[in-house]
């Protein structure tokens, strides 16, 4: 494989473990409130919650290996995050209280981030059918006893070793990072959920139950009882009612923050912290200054938008919507509080001349990065440094054979068919061989592909004929490849390498402010 050198797509919002894994949910035959669909998530394509790049128009959610509703991690205002190191010191800008974040500012960053989108509203949903089985169980008087508990989790347990699972039900549950008592929980709420089902269908108790007759059910019921939702972002601190069972924001919170990914989680702790720590930077920024750089911000990564082709001329606001945002969103959050700081630090430190002496100083690095690039198609086979490797072939024998391959290509379109033939790297194959476009610096492309590509663009003077030039065989780590190098750009103006140059200030003005190794969350004993 090609590593790094892949696309990665984002993560959608995860599907909780116990609607989803085969040995645990799953194998209750249906039991429990039934999953949504795994739909994509709530990012647009290239999208990110990051102070430097832009445009955000929504964040990345990521699968998380837990329930549908964990237990709050401590009090709503137990720290889930501080700081360590010389800014937490006795004096330092993020000393006691400063440095640490509670869960209910963490809880509160995740609800106007994702609160409204797609896999919030599917969040929610799920925790209110939680809720209302228990509330129905309680006023039916239904108890699922420890020795049926016991009983059901046998079975299960049986089942689980049968298809496959040799520890058993308890070390998959514990592998995914499921407490015992958390699972015993969901467990009876699945059960409460089936008894609950046959009694509403008239149905013996041992009866057998679809996914589709309890989820039937299920919805019926809350029709029954009603739903009555307020207003995002819920700031009278009630999110819905349904009969007797009320769902706040901090129970939402709690619950949202538990379907988020540890690392989209200690992002925003990150951030919430960063923001504190350039606030502290700069004294002078008065709160009527912030509001006019997060006025300025906001406006760059409008007009950013409006010029991707990918956005087909929607308005930045009309983006935002799309996912469940606004730009009051957008005007909370950390990250966009600290790239419009840092915007305005480098303002304030650099004028036009000023940044020409740091490219000049730098030029190496900045041209490496984002100056001349091309793109670059390939075909890969895997090979091993040894002669006698039963499973690959040696590197002397695919460079020999790829050799024979490139000398009986006559044209761009029999290297398409070699790449669909021939390439043992599937992603790169189903894209048509596609690499991407890369400079001489470009992190992530193998460094051997990298000097022969940019090798060959020197010896040429940085022409290339109409349908591109190949090259190789050139060999990697783990196999070799021929490479074709096509549609060359040159450097960019100076215009364009200012903006560059700038958000490397940027980038470096926030992690002088606060790196990321300096801060500890409720995470990091996992």
């Amino acid at each position: 494989m090609l590593s790094g050198v892949m696309s990665r797509s984002p993560h959608p919002l995860s599907i909780p473990l116990l609607l989803v894994a085969p040995v645990a949910w799953g194998l209750l035959a249906g039991v429990g409130p039934a999953a949504p669909a795994n739909a994509a998530g709530s990012s647009l394509a290239g999208a990110t919650w990051s102070p430097v790049e832009g445009p955000v128009v929504g964040p990345v959610v990521g699968p998380v290996e837990g329930p549908v509703e964990g237990p709050v991690k401590g009090p709503a205002e137990d720290p889930a995050a501080r700081v360590a190191g010389p800014l937490a010191e006795e004096g330092a800008a993020l000393h006691g209280a400063a440095g640490e974040v509670s869960f209910a500012r963490l809880d509160d960053v995740l609800i106007w981030r994702d609160g409204r989108s797609p896999n919030g509203k599917q969040a929610l949903g799920q925790l209110l059918e939680l809720r209302v089985l228990a509330a129905m169980a309680r006023a039916a008087g239904l108890e699922i006893s420890d020795e049926a508990l016991r009983a059901r989790f046998d079975e299960l347990d049986a089942m689980a070793r049968q298809g496959g699972a040799e520890d058993g039900l308890a070390a998959d549950i514990a592998a995914r990072g499921i407490a015992p008592e958390e699972f015993r929980e969901y467990l009876r709420l699945a059960m409460i959920h089936e008894a609950l089902t046959r009694e509403a269908l008239g149905l013996p108790k041992d009866a057998p139950l679809t996914a589709d007759q309890q989820q039937l059910w299920l919805e019926s019921a809350l029709r029954e009882r009603g739903v009555t939702e307020t207003a995002h972002p819920w700031a009278d601190g009630v999110v819905c009612v349904s009969g007797d069972v009320t769902i706040t924001r901090a129970d939402f919170g709690a619950h949202l923050r538990n379907q988020i990914d540890a690392e989209d989680q200690r992002n925003a702790l990150y951030l919430i912290l960063l923001e504190r720590a350039v606030r502290s930077r700069m004294p002078e920024v008065t709160a009527e200054g912030l509001e006019s750089a997060l006025d300025r911000e906001i406006e760059r990564r409008a007009a950013e938008a409006l010029a991707d082709p990918n956005y087909q001329g929607a308005s930045y606001e009309q983006l935002l919507d799309a996912r469940g945002l606004s730009i009051e969103a957008i005007r909370r959050d950390p990250a966009i509080r600290a790239a419009a700081l840092a915007h305005e630090a480098v303002d304030r430190a650099h004028d036009d001349e000023s940044l020409k002496a740091v490219y000049a100083a730098e030029r190496a690095y900045f041209d490496g990065l984002f100056g001349e690039s091309v793109e670059v198609r390939v075909c890969f086979r895997n090979a091993s440094p040894r002669e006698d490797d039963p499973l690959r072939p040696s590197f002397t024998k695919v460079e020999a054979e790829m050799a024979e391959m490139l000398a009986a290509i006559e044209a761009p379109a029999d290297f398409a068919r070699v790449i669909e033939i021939h390439s043992e790297d599937r992603t790169t194959r189903e894209a048509g061989g596609l690499v991407g476009r890369f400079t001489r610096g470009t992190p992530g492309v193998p460094e051997a592909l990298r000097e022969a590509t940019f090798a060959e663009l020197d010896r040429t003077g940085g022409t290339l004929a109409p349908g591109g030039v190949l090259i190789g065989p050139i060999r990697l780590e783990n196999g070799v490849l021929l490479a074709q190098l096509s549609n060359r750009l040159p450097s960019p103006t100076w215009e364009t390498m200012s903006q560059h140059v700038h958000r490397e200030l940027r980038r470096r003005f926030l992690e002088e402010s606060l790196s990321r190794d300096s801060v500890i969350t409720y995470l990091d004993s996992k």
